[in-house]
């Protein structure tokens, strides 16, 4: 169950007195710097209020307000001598409270529980407060404003807490002119278009406890200090998007600001998309992606961001797969897009860590003809990681030792391989036009035997039926010597020729 946050409001002659109570109420932070080296520094002050705090009123909560007896009918009360109004579950008898007293009722703070619409609309129902000091609504399920609020000269403290608020744009608040503190803690408020627009005068916004999706631009937080100060509870931001749930905001977007100076600070990355794909859970450690692909480049990037761990580099005119051997910058590369470029030849991966610790390598495309199979094999049962392994759209060439190679990798390996039955190649010579599925060629297709040559009996095969001959009867011989000598004391003749 979740903490209820309540901000009260204390009735009182002197509006000081409230103001103090509300700075109490709502934080303790006074603001924030960021830091523009690699970890974020933040400072807070604390807020000092006077030792002697009048006692909290428990009228001036929301909580419980089901049992108020006004809620019954959707009703307000008033205490004209404090200047507070209540209202519970609506406003219905909000017209006969003014004709009560004559005139417009003068309230000064507004407690509003249960808003019983969808919507809230404030430029309707403000307005018949214009000297409003301080607003709270509470347990309410709307999730939206119809309208920014109006022009309120008056109005320094609203506190929104404990609804269904959703969306609320940069310009909501931007009439409130003595607008001091925002609280809109504990609703349901996914992203900010941007840094609300707010008075100069303004000093406090609190936002946490609502599901933020730390995949939007919040950036705005380090960039523009002077709005993310005002932010005063932005260390307990925390992300529930899919990507980034229960991380820190503030630590989330320190890694996205960080990575878009490293990117933008490089000439050959300049181009380039960089986002952060992952957090590793404990270590806090950022994962990136960079996304070089429709850039005319002709070779890898010399240089990528720390942590980077895939690259996207498809549709370019690069031949030269050499930073993937001992470029350090690609030592956690694990995932490369290679997809449609010019690249020839693989071989100089072979032994290489990368070969052996790769995720996912997409060569679909290029101009392989040949590589090491043996290489890659080995790598590949070495290769605990080894998921995604693409070689089709190539033109490969099989010969009779080269294609049945290829044939036995693509089958061994097919759920790593998983193009593998679209790997086509020329087995035909002089016809490089003629395809064919590698997993789907016999050795005779590929070692152009035909039929009758299969039936026909090879020159060397004859004389290994010679020689096999050949040590029979030797042995033959052997045995039958061994037989006369052992029961008729015969020795073979040849024993007694020699001297």
């Amino acid at each position: 169950m979740r903490m209820s946050h309540r901000s009260t409001f204390t009735d009182g002659n002197s509006f000081a007195i409230s103001f103090c109570l509300l700075l109490a109420i709502f934080g303790r932070y006074c603001g924030a710097t960021y830091a523009p080296d690699d970890s974020p520094t933040l400072t807070t002050t604390s807020t000092t209020v006077a030792a002697e705090m009048p006692a909290l009123n428990p009228g001036h909560s929301c909580v419980n307000w089901t049992a108020a007896p006004e809620a019954a009918d959707g009703n307000c009360t008033r205490l004209t001598r404090h200047g507070l109004i209540r209202c519970y579950g609506g406003m219905n008898n909000l017209a006969s409270l003014n004709s009560k007293l004559g005139k417009l009722f003068p309230a000064q703070q507004m407690l509003l529980c249960g808003w019983p619409k969808e919507a809230f609309n404030p430029l309707g129902e403000l307005q018949k407060f214009p000297h409003l000091r301080s607003l709270t609504i509470e347990y309410s399920g709307f999730t939206e404003f119809i309208f920014d609020f109006p022009d309120m000269f008056h109005l320094q403290a609203i506190n929104i807490s404990w609804t269904n608020l959703s969306y609320i744009s940069a310009r909501t608040f931007k009439r409130v002119h003595a607008l001091q503190i925002l609280d809109l803690r504990w609703n349901q408020l996914i992203q900010l278009d941007g840094p609300l627009i707010l008075p100069r005068t303004f000093q406090q916004l609190y936002l946490a406890g609502n599901p933020w999706n730390c995949t939007r631009n919040f950036k705005w937080l380090l960039l523009q200090p002077e709005k993310g100060r005002l932010v005063a509870d932005r260390e307990e931001l925390i992300c529930t998007d899919r990507k980034y749930k229960e991380r820190q905001m503030l630590l989330v977007m320190h890694y996205k600001v960080v990575l878009r100076r490293e990117c933008q600070s490089h000439a050959d990355l300049l181009n380039c998309t960089c986002v952060m794909h992952h957090i590793i859970p404990k270590a806090y450690i950022p994962l990136y992606t960079v996304n070089c692909s429709h850039l005319q480049f002709q070779s890898l990037p010399a240089y990528l961001p720390e942590n980077t761990t895939t690259l996207y580099i498809n549709d370019n005119q690069i031949s030269d797969i050499y930073p993937l051997k001992d470029n350090p910058h690609y030592r956690h590369v694990v995932d490369v897009q290679l997809e449609n470029n010019r690249i020839s030849n693989i071989d100089l991966l072979e032994d290489t860590y990368w070969l052996q610790n790769f995720r996912l390598l997409n060569l679909q495309g290029n101009l392989l003809r040949k590589l090491q199979v043996y290489a890659l094999d080995n790598a590949l049962n070495d290769n605990e990681n080894a998921n995604l392994l693409l070689l089709s759209k190539n033109p490969w060439h099989c010969t009779c030792k080269f294609g049945m190679r290829l044939r036995e990798l693509l089958t061994k390996y097919k759920d790593i391989v998983r193009d593998a039955w679209n790997v086509t190649c020329t087995y035909m010579q002089g016809d490089e036009l003629r395809l064919a599925k590698v997993l789907s060629l016999t050795r005779h297709d590929m070692c152009n035997i035909s039929p009758d040559d299969g039936m026909r009996i090879h020159p060397i095969d004859w004389l290994n039926c010679v020689l096999a001959s050949l040590i029979i009867l030797i042995l033959g011989k052997l045995a039958y010597d061994y037989y006369f000598y052992r029961y008729h004391g015969r020795v073979p003749w040849i024993v007694l020729k020699m001297p």
